[in-house]
């Protein structure tokens, strides 16, 4: 079957004159779906999609069987979901509706039925984390957008299928925004520069193709070819957005949102929001990053605790003239240790909140045959969250015995 498919999809884009030399789409070693590999170790790979192929808002606007949405429902769904993807991922249904008679018909069936990402999970497997609320709230967005559009022809599945394919493979493109681009959506994405092979040069507008171009990498027979995503991403944002995640990611990440002191009067708790307010620097949310060569609790996240913690003579003592101080030593050796002990129980709650199981636990399961994509990504999101936390708590303890 999906020889079939890819045969189809082959025959589709030398029918339409796509260059795709020294290129091979093969089933993904890595992801289930299909990937692009390399061909020669000795040509580099050169990739040019006619616009004709390109679907995007244009496309949707130029077609005589779809109905674009009123602006009406494009007011009222502005707050869930940017009118771009909206129009796309129903023009996106309207074509697979088609089935052959569709242009993009070979295209379409190549992509996948389903995808990994929290949204299609059959259980949940990421627990009580931020991904689980982020994946939930994305759930009752696109619902209440699907009931504003009030289909008879699709379902909400069909919908959440669509959107997740244009959110998840869409590129964005200069001249004609979101767009999806048969064949350049199968290269995969890295997080860094330096293990990318491949390259947008966006379209060609002497050509009119959309061009992919092999970076300075040497490139070996059989490679993949990957593109690097436009950010350097936590696990949270790829197992969310995209549906994996990545052992060891050196741009993992832990979400923390801390809190005001519970004991603070009302004017001590209005001057210091006040005060975060007119610092940059200075926020309640924050990330835990583990970067090389730099602590894990940051300048920034110790310097808006300091200002939390602060007693009312502490506070007194602090203005806009003097806030950046906070960023670069402690208050009072009495005030960092409240600040270190603060941010220790806001970890535990976080860690007690989130996880109903443990690091330990974790990594057992990892290591078991039974794992389906879902579970497995999962896992590695929640080890990397686990072992974040429990770095900073370690960090913060070496910090509480220097104060001794």
């Amino acid at each position: 079957m999906d020889e079939e498919r890819l045969k189809l999809f082959k025959n589709w884009l030398n029918e339409h004159n796509v260059i795709w030399d020294n290129v091979d789409i093969r089933p993904s070693i890595l992801y289930k779906g299909f990937s692009v590999y390399s061909t020669s170790s000795q040509e580099l790979p050169n990739i040019q999609i006619p616009t004709t192929l390109l679907m995007s808002n244009q496309s949707a606007k130029d077609s005589s069987t779809f109905v674009l949405p009123t602006f009406d429902i494009l007011d009222q769904t502005d707050q869930h979901i940017d009118r771009e993807t909206l129009i796309l991922s129903l023009f996106l249904l309207h074509e697979r509706s088609k089935g052959v008679q569709s242009h993009w018909y070979s295209y379409i069936q190549l992509l996948p039925n389903t995808f990994t990402t929290p949204l299609f999970h059959k259980e949940n497997y990421v627990e009580n984390t931020s991904v689980f609320y982020l994946t939930e709230t994305m759930r009752q967005s696109m619902s209440e957008v699907w009931d504003l559009i009030d289909s008879s022809t699709f379902q909400l599945e069909d919908f959440l299928w669509a959107y997740t394919a244009i959110t998840s493979r869409a590129f964005n493109l200069t001249e004609l925004g979101t767009t999806l681009i048969p064949l350049a959506d199968l290269a995969n994405h890295v997080s860094f520069a330096h293990e990318a092979n491949l390259y947008s040069m966006g379209i060609n507008k002497e050509t009119d193709r959309f061009v992919l171009k092999a970076t300075d990498k040497k490139i070996l027979d059989g490679e993949e070819l990957c593109l690097k995503y436009n950010n350097e991403l936590a696990n949270w944002q790829l197992l969310l957005y995209y549906g994996f995640a990545i052992e060891n990611n050196p741009c993992d990440s832990v979400l923390l949102e801390l809190k005001m002191d519970s004991n603070d009067t009302y004017e001590m708790e209005m001057k210091k929001m006040l005060l975060l307010n007119l610092n940059e620097d200075l926020c309640v949310e924050h990330e835990l990053k583990i970067i090389e060569n730099e602590p894990i609790i940051s300048e920034n996240l110790l310097g808006t605790l300091r200002l939390i913690v602060m007693s009312n003579e502490e506070l007194e003592q602090f203005n806009i003239s003097n806030l950046n101080e906070l960023l670069l030593s402690m208050v009072s050796v009495d005030n960092e240790r409240r600040v270190l002990n603060k941010l220790s129980v806001s970890l535990n709650e976080l860690k007690d909140i989130s996880y109903t199981t443990t690091l330990e636990e974790n990594l057992n399961r990892f290591q078991s045959n039974e794992l389906n994509d879902d579970e497995r990504y999962s896992l590695i999101y929640l080890i990397g969250q686990k072992q974040i936390l429990d770095n900073a708590q370690r960090w913060i303890g070496n910090a509480l015995s220097q104060l001794k």
